[in-house]
């Protein structure tokens, strides 16, 4: 499939190992490689269809932070690393991140390159108003329509 065009400046990565010392070792390859700033796991209880019945298991979910340029990478560690035969492996575009924390992430996977900017690097767009033309009213202001008195 392709990837959808994400705009975000970080990524999320999220996927489910099959018990909380799977999900560790992969994780700490993970993090060595820095392809990821960092990981939070958890205890969770997930229902799917798997091969044709209804199955109930206690996971580890994970997610992954990292940034665009490193999800590629991400990807395919994980599919080594995995135990699943099918494992799930989804990708969140994040578009807005708090500055500094951005800025930790940047510094954390590729300290040679800048932080990128807030809003995945696209300018902002102005308007500004220009001249209006002979006869052109400004639109009327909205405004709520008033309370009636009650009685």
């Amino acid at each position: 499939m392709d990837p959808v065009e994400a705009t975000g400046p970080m990524r999320l990565v999220l996927t489910a190992f099959p018990s909380s010392a799977a999900a560790d070792r992969a994780i700490q390859t993970v993090l060595a490689a820095r392809l990821a700033a960092c990981a939070q796991s958890t205890a969770v209880r997930s229902r799917f269809w798997w091969k044709g019945r209804l199955r109930s298991e206690d996971e580890v979910l994970v997610v992954f932070k990292t940034v665009p340029k490193r999800v590629g990478a991400l990807f395919r560690r994980l599919a080594e690393l995995h135990p699943y035969d099918v494992p799930e492996m989804v990708e969140l575009d994040v578009p807005r991140v708090h500055p500094p924390y951005l800025a930790y992430l940047a510094e954390t996977l590729d300290a040679d390159s800048p932080p990128p900017p807030l809003g995945g690097g696209a300018r902002p767009v102005r308007r500004r108003a220009g001249p209006r033309a002979r006869g052109v009213r400004r639109p009327a202001r909205t405004r709520a329509p008033r309370p009636r008195p009650s009685r």
